[in-house]
């Protein structure tokens, strides 16, 4: 069985899935990436990659025809060609053409124009919609796609990579640490984040740690207790997430957030605001951690929760940030997508 995935780049969920695919007797997975792909994956068995920009729109639909895959899953449709030859391939192939969705619906122009043309554009293209999440699942009700017609699990991180981080090890001197990982922009809700950390007059020992690079990131020195570090690799974000005591993320717009199910694998509590696309799937307030407003004062108070909490208490909240964790996994993703195939 032929798989195709076409890829604006490698990212971390796409190589987790096409990993997983892989695991099933007798596939072969055909990836197109449309830019320089950070990480390829040359070295998965069974496993072909091809770049668009040494193809043609004729050559790249000539090849998806040779190919003739029982499956095709595009990453969006925010790459025209892409939806040009999803267009081209049903009207030849009678075989399901899945696209990735983590959009959430927003009412903005652009999506409600997005919705009274998806007849006669996405809906030509794509047979099927494959979610992250609930968030996303409202948008691609209102394209017009059917209910059978929408998946879900699209989006999940490594989960055997996270889950090796230990909440044992922390039961004897827990890390009092926050930590932040994510770009230093606007959007991120840094300075939100800040705010909150500098108007805490008693912070009973935490630090907060903040990784990442972005234009923010000049802006930010000689704060309390605030250690700055630089982008990480996933296995270096295993291992920073074994020093840190809770995960905070105070986006003021994420359409998903992967790295919150890497923190609710790798067992920390989560403080997130309630915008992320993935804070409803893994985190219950008072539960696990906290959904709050992107504002200073919530923020603020959900940081002071968390202080305030016993050792036993937060180790509490780190067993059900595993447990809320497994309800997306790669295996669960890899099943619904190819339930799709007749």
């Amino acid at each position: 069985m032929d798989v195709v995935f076409l890829v604006i780049n490698y990212m971390p969920h796409q190589l987790i899935s096409i990993k997983e695919i892989l695991t099933t007797e007798g596939v072969t997975v055909h990836s197109f990436s449309y830019k320089e792909p950070h990480t390829t994956p040359y070295r998965l068995k069974n496993l072909k990659t091809y770049r668009l920009k040494d193809l043609s729109r004729q050559q790249f639909l000539k090849k998806l025809m040779k190919i003739n895959p029982e499956l095709i899953v595009v990453a969006g449709w925010a790459v025209s060609d892409f939806v040009w030859v999803a267009k081209k391939v049903r009207k030849k192939l009678n075989i399901p053409i899945v696209s990735y969705s983590d959009t959430q619906w927003q009412g903005t122009i652009k999506q409600k124009i997005n919705c009274l043309i998806s007849p006669w554009h996405l809906k030509k293209a794509f047979s099927h919609i494959w979610a992250a999440g609930i968030y996303q699942y409202e948008y691609a009700r209102k394209l017009g796609f059917a209910k059978p017609k929408i998946i879900t699990n699209a989006l999940s991180c490594d989960v055997q990579l996270f889950s090796e981080v230990s909440i044992k090890t922390k039961r004897k001197t827990y890390p009092k640490n926050f930590l932040f990982i994510g770009r230093f922009v606007p959007v991120k809700g840094l300075n939100l984040l800040i705010k909150a950390w500098n108007q805490i007059s008693d912070k009973k020992g935490w630090t907060l740690t903040l990784v990442g690079d972005g234009p923010q990131k000049n802006k930010i020195y000689n704060l309390e207790d605030v250690i700055l570090k630089n982008y990480m690799t996933q296995k270096e974000i295993r291992e920073e997430f074994e020093q840190a005591g809770c995960f905070i993320l105070p986006s003021i717009y994420e359409p998903w957030a992967l790295v919150i199910h890497e923190a609710a694998v790798a067992g920390l509590p989560i403080i997130a605001t309630n915008v992320c696309g993935a804070a409803p799937h893994f985190i219950i307030t008072g539960y696990n951690g906290y959904k709050v407003q992107p504002s200073v004062e919530d923020i603020k108070t959900a940081m002071e929760n968390i202080m305030a909490l016993t050792t036993e208490q937060l180790l509490e909240f780190s067993k059900n940030s595993r447990k809320l964790s497994s309800s997306i996994t790669p295996e669960l993703g890899a099943a619904q997508l190819l339930s799709v195939i007749k």
